[in-house]
């Protein structure tokens, strides 16, 4: 299968880039950079354009995608609604890793993304791309909104305590992110001398990320067979900058409506989660941590119960440019094209 991706030069389409050269029903097609020239001169790029030296590159503006079956964006915020319905309309698939299409109330990603969405009208044939809680909905996609990096910890820690009756009456997510997370483009305060023997909070007065895990929490809980939460869940989030290139560690403090055991707890997760390639729960004494979740795209969960509190606290490790993004990118797209769920990313 033929496959562009438009945005190659920057963390995640760089990785997004490496784990397609290895994936065995894909060929790169075509890459796009604001400047082509930088893509053959980039290091990172010699060994895969030495060996894969058929992938056309060119600007997004001059790309021809016509022999392509799917188009990832791995592109700024707003530059996807601008290309997709083309590419809708020639019957050409896109998986998009910006927040174009997250958001289904267009009002709201405008009052958080500050720009007017383009394209409204494919808003409800977005997909979520989070396949632990959208996999049936993803199989032929045309159209799939990839997760954030910080709602993948947030919703995934969570979901076993909303699917079949909600047991949240509070949420705090305190999350920590390695400085990828902002992109590559030049900034000051992720610079190596500004991170270095440092950490700090940043977007305390609301991040971005919020109203997609409020979204995503309210769209699961309303499904659930017993709806006796679902307009109550206090969600407070507040992410963390950490001294190290990559990586996501989410602690995730949650106030329940109900007495609950910790093995009752630990068996949730572990039925709700047997059969998910990616997910793992660790067991008692063993913690999350984000080196052993470097480069893959598994996510480790470890849930504790306080004793003697009605809270417990989920502990969530993932690797925010392969399950945060890429990874789960091709993830999803071995689901909509009917892959082998793990293809290209064991």
């Amino acid at each position: 299968m033929r496959v562009g991706v438009a945005g190659c030069l920057g963390y995640t389409g760089f990785e997004l880039v490496k784990l397609l050269d290895r994936h065995p029903n894909i060929t790169l097609e075509v890459l796009t950079a604001r400047i082509p020239d930088a893509v053959k001169k980039d290091p990172r790029f010699s060994l895969l354009l030495r060996e894969r030296n058929d992938a056309k590159i060119s600007t997004l503006e001059d790309a021809d995608f016509s022999a392509c079956e799917l188009v990832f964006f791995a592109t700024p915020h707003g530059v996807c609604m601008e290309y997709a319905k083309k590419l809708f309309n020639e019957g050409i698939k896109v998986i998009d890793l910006s927040a174009d299409f997250r958001l289904r109330d267009p009002k709201i990603f405008e009052k958080w993304y500050g720009m007017k969405h383009l394209a409204p009208d494919l808003l409800d044939e977005a997909v979520y791309g989070l396949p632990e809680l959208n996999r049936a909905n993803l199989v032929g996609a045309n159209l799939v909104a990839m997760p954030g990096c910080y709602p993948t910890s947030v919703i995934l820690g969570v979901l076993p305590l909303m699917e079949e009756k909600c047991l949240i009456k509070t949420l705090l997510a305190d999350c920590k992110s390695g400085v990828s997370g902002a992109g590559r483009s030049a900034n000051s305060s992720t610079i190596y001398g500004e991170v270095a023997e440092n950490f700090k909070a940043y977007a305390i007065h609301g991040h971005r990320h919020l109203p997609e895990i409020k979204q995503e929490v309210a769209h699961v809980v309303n499904k659930s067979k017993e709806q006796s939460n679902s307009d109550k869940i206090d969600i407070q989030f507040t992410p963390h900058l950490l001294p190290m290139f990559r990586g996501l560690y989410s602690s995730i403090y949650i106030e329940l409506i109900e007495v609950i055991e910790q093995n009752e707890l630990t068996e949730l997760y572990k039925a709700r989660y047997a059969d998910e390639p990616f997910v793992r729960i660790l067991p008692k004494g063993v913690l999350p941590e984000t080196r052993f979740v470097r480069e893959s795209n598994e996510i480790h969960l470890y849930v504790n119960k306080f004793e003697g509190s009605s809270y417990l606290n989920i502990l969530v490790a993932e690797d925010n440019l392969i399950k945060g993004a890429a990874g789960q990118a091709i993830q999803a797209m071995n689901l909509v094209f009917g892959f082998a769920e793990t293809t290209g990313l064991k």
